[in-house]
């Protein structure tokens, strides 16, 4: 399959490293609004052709699918001109700014019988599945913690006054959008989506959110989202039930899992002994790997959205980022579109 990619930053690197892993792609053309920055990806990937218009590139006969990567405020116009040519896609994440713009995304996919894929790594993952298997083994559930926080490479710059594109308002970014997504989305895989939220932020003055807490209340349990951008944390997400924990390391990968159970092993074939501190997870391949191999898989079969990862959930974890911007008080130009 022939994929474009569209926007030159890291993530593309790590994409191209997921590429890698999957003999049924290879990547054909490249996009950037500045053109120099895809000649230089070009280059150094040893990609055919080079465009600093991405209509031109989807137009050009060149591409089967595309990968787009660029800043959080483009994915819904660029996803629905993907649609519109019927070219599957796969959105970085988040996947879009609210809820409003992922349900037209996904209603214009339905429309067009296009596929279109959101780009959230963990929900692909295999050690999401095993977290899922796990779960009996600790009971009832009444408690998780979800952390993740890593303080911004660019944030230094933003204190300087620089005004790094990491934290606009007008391109809908913060650390709900970056880093928070995670926390929220393996929450919503996992559990379902919450009967209701609370959320808090530390606002910047740029407008968006530094860090934050949202509190994900179900029957009988509830779900703690702790995410930042300016500070780092070395907390271990944790899933708490009756019988046991299971504690997560790197939510955006899901790695490192353990489970401790008291008494029971749940019909598991995990090979965890109550009692014990037993390590189940596998080992993690590069983070695009396991999401490409999906999209292959369900555009070959001409399907419209991932069985394992379903516009529904998407749109389920996208509802809930929105609400909990709102109540942060972050507000962004396609919100007040809605208003």
């Amino acid at each position: 399959m022939r994929f474009g990619v569209v926007g030159t930053n890291f993530v593309s690197d790590f994409f191209m490293s997921g590429v890698h892993q999957v003999p049924e792609i290879e990547v054909v053309a490249v996009c950037s609004g500045r053109k120099e920055n895809a000649i230089k990806f070009a280059e150094k990937y040893k990609i055919e052709n080079v465009f600093d218009n991405y209509l031109e590139m989807i137009d050009s006969g060149k591409i089967d699918a595309i990968y787009l990567a660029v800043p959080n405020h483009l994915h819904h116009e660029m996803t629905c001109e993907c649609m519109k040519r019927k070219i599957p896609t796969l959105t970085e994440k988040p996947f879009a700014t609210n809820y409003r713009e992922a349900k037209e995304m996904m209603d214009l996919s339905k429309e067009m019988n296009t596929y279109l894929q959101d780009g959230l790594i963990p929900m692909y993952t295999e050690n999401l599945s095993i977290v899922k298997e796990a779960l009996p083994m600790i009971g009832k559930l009444r408690r998780a913690v979800f952390t993740f926080g890593k303080y911004s490479s660019r944030y230094d710059a933003y204190l300087r006054g620089e005004n790094p594109t990491t934290f606009r308002r007008e391109m809908s970014n913060g650390s709900l959008m970056d880093l928070g997504v995670y926390c929220i989305g393996d929450a919503v895989a996992l559990f379902g989506k919450p009967k209701s939220i609370i959320a808090t932020g530390l606002l910047l003055e740029t407008g968006v959110d530094g860090l934050g807490t949202c509190l994900m209340q179900y029957d009988g349990f509830e779900v703690t989202i702790q995410h930042s951008k300016i500070t780092d944390t070395e907390v271990v997400s944790e899933i708490q039930g009756e019988e046991g924990i299971i504690q997560i390391n790197l939510l955006s990968r899901v790695q490192d899992i353990w489970v401790t159970s008291r008494n029971k092993t749940g019909g598991c074939t995990l090979g965890v002994k109550p009692g014990e501190k037993t390590l189940i997870s596998q080992p993690s391949l590069e983070g695009f790997t396991y999401q490409l191999r999906d999209f292959i898989k369900n555009v070959e079969a001409g399907r419209i959205e991932s069985e394992v990862f379903p516009h529904q959930m998407s749109l389920d974890i996208m509802e809930v980022c929105t609400e909990a911007r709102k109540q942060m008080g972050v507000i962004y130009p396609a919100d007040e579109r809605d208003a």
